[in-house]
């Protein structure tokens, strides 16, 4: 997916199917960090796992708007997850 000229992928939670998709800058082989701090889904904020391309749901509206103000990317940040 290309947004105002920078490629990202979507990714879904692998234990919450229902959950909304996160974009991540980069490519399906070389995603970078989320657009949204809930894309870090695992180790506390350190880490994620994620259905790559894949959007089943509807997609984050914060990382959606975050990617059409060309904005960086979140770095990881130490905050409660669900799982790991």
């Amino acid at each position: 997916m290309n947004i105002q000229g920078i490629e990202y992928i979507t990714g879904q939670d692998r234990n919450e199917p229902n959950a909304v998709a996160h974009l991540y800058r980069g490519s399906f082989d070389d995603p970078s960090n989320p657009m949204c701090a809930r894309g870090w889904n695992r180790e506390n904020g350190f880490g994620y796992s994620i259905f790559r391309n894949n959007a089943s749901g509807e997609l984050c509206k914060v990382c959606e708007k975050r990617a059409y103000k060309k904005l960086e990317t979140i770095s990881p940040k130490k905050r409660k997850t669900k799982w790991l």
